[in-house]
């Protein structure tokens, strides 16, 4: 099985196992886009996230909501990056 990418734009040879297990992640990535795209993912994240910034109390947040803070900026560059990604299967 032959998969090209928009990431490198080379082809790549693999497994017919490697390429099922590929394939399922494909499926799995592409069904969670069907609801909300990237961008409008990205952008609830960075609004749920810059209105707790920005309140009032924002001396009251803790080493611990720091961690979560950077932990939902993480997801956020995961799910641009999974959303720029776009497959094309040759058999």
């Amino acid at each position: 099985m032959i998969i090209r990418s928009k990431l490198n734009n080379e082809s790549n040879t693999f497994t017919d196992a490697e390429a099922q297990m590929l394939y399922k992640q494909h499926e799995l990535v592409s069904e969670f886009f069907k609801r909300d795209g990237s961008a409008e993912i990205v952008d609830s994240l960075n609004t749920l996230v810059e209105t707790f910034l920005f309140t009032e109390e924002i001396e009251n947040v803790t080493p611990e909501m720091r961690v979560h803070i950077a932990n939902q900026l993480r997801v956020v560059t995961l799910i641009t990056k999974l959303g720029e990604t776009a497959v094309r299967w040759k058999a």
